[in-house]
């Protein structure tokens, strides 16, 4: 970056151009995010995606091979952002974009939504551009900057900008919108997992972790039935041939270690009465829901054991599983929904995470054990043992 602040003007700011230096702040057409003629090729050789009236963004449409590579949009809105809103809009283009895909496999989907539609289309859409923000500011947290608080009041306030702009815009789905809304609601997802794991997260106390498993279920339910209504219109947007080719689920055996667990659990839920002071014995309907949801957690644990490649279809499996009445309890800080999530914590621990997920699964069993007490560490010996065992330290 120059000595004197850039101006922000495209294509490049004043006194980089007067001082003959690179503008931090210049957006090219390079490997970092811009999508050249060979990726398109590359596209609808293996894809079958064939542009049209609905092109990537991106790019001009229709392509020609006789016209030079076109740039991405130059930043006609970054004048009217202040200093600190530009230097997140420049950290999410430069390396917060990057970290972002859950499926390392398939680099296009940081190219072409991340890097692509998300920052195209934030420049003129406030509620995904706060989201993206809010994602910066909380990446720039998590890579422990001396001055973490201020990143982190930025993430905040970009997060409640981004939830209340959001439903004010958008009055309905269709492909044009399909994508920047999917990946809205993955950013927002993010956030809400992330905000308690990156460093300067204050600790978890008795009030609270119930509702955190809570939000963080129904973030991860809400994030599935999302999915489900934007599928047709993502089949039919301008970046289907990422969606249109599901991975279907496979089922192994469980291991004896998985299979014990399970038959623990079960074992438990038929058994145990609460008898605890203030506490109601549990009903029949307590028993039917958390033995459907130890039902789900064994298949969930059987669809693990496949090792697939990391997906969110992977982490939003069993929160989509289980029933409303589920969460109920959980908020309720009913003993054994509550030892049932956490076993699913330890599940989502062995999960080779991203930064927004590292360390969400150990904080939030550590803060179940204290809330649960003495008396019920006898039922989580299990994901203790699988959380905790390289630790010296212990839980």
């Amino acid at each position: 970056m120059c000595a004197l602040q850039c101006n922000l003007q495209a294509p490049q700011c004043h006194h980089c151009k007067r001082r003959g230096e690179e503008c931090s702040f210049q957006i090219k057409n390079s490997d970092d995010g811009a999508i050249n003629k060979a990726d398109m090729q590359d596209l609808e050789d293996t894809q079958g995606y064939h542009d049209g009236d609905n092109g990537l963004r991106s790019v001009s449409s229709p392509i020609s091979r006789n016209q030079p590579e076109p740039l991405r949009l130059s930043p006609t809105r970054w004048p009217t952002l202040d200093i600190e809103q530009s230097r997140l809009r420049w950290h999410y283009n430069t390396f917060a974009a990057n970290s972002l895909a859950l499926l390392q496999e398939d680099p296009r989907r940081v190219k072409l939504i991340w890097k692509g539609e998300v920052s195209q289309k934030a420049e003129y859409d406030p509620w995904l551009n706060h989201a993206a923000m809010a994602i910066s500011a909380l990446h720039i947290c998590h890579l422990e900057p001396p001055d973490a608080k201020n990143y982190y009041t930025a993430a905040y306030k970009n997060y409640r900008n981004a939830v209340v702009a959001f439903p004010k815009a958008v009055k309905g789905m269709d492909p044009q919108n399909s994508v920047a809304i999917l990946s809205f609601s993955l950013l927002i997802l993010m956030f809400q997992l992330g905000i308690s794991c990156v460093p300067g997260a204050g600790p978890m106390s008795d009030a609270y972790p119930a509702v955190d498993a809570y939000n963080a279920i129904s973030a991860l339910r809400g994030t599935w039935s999302l999915i489900d209504q934007l599928g047709p219109h993502l089949a039919k947007s301008n970046l289907s041939p990422l969606f249109v080719h599901r991975r279907h689920l496979r089922f192994e055996v469980l291991d004896e270690s998985h299979e014990k667990m399970i038959e623990f659990l079960t074992h438990l839920n038929d058994t145990v009465e609460y008898g605890q002071p203030n506490t109601q014995s549990r009903s029949e309907s307590d028993h039917q829901t958390c033995a459907q949801a130890i039902t789900v957690l064994r298949f969930w644990f059987s669809v693990m054991a496949a090792k697939l490649p990391t997906t969110w279809l992977l982490i939003i499996w069993w929160p989509a599983g289980v029933s409303p009445e589920f969460l109920l309890l959980l908020k309720n800080k009913d003993p054994m929904a509550l030892i049932i999530f956490c076993h699913w914590c330890a599940g989502i621990h062995r999960i080779p995470a991203k930064w927004y997920l590292e360390g969400w699964a150990k904080r939030m069993l550590r803060a179940m054990i204290v809330l649960l007490g003495p008396e019920w560490t006898f039922a989580l010996r299990w994901p203790i043992d699988e959380v905790f065992q390289d630790e010296d330290e212990g839980i």
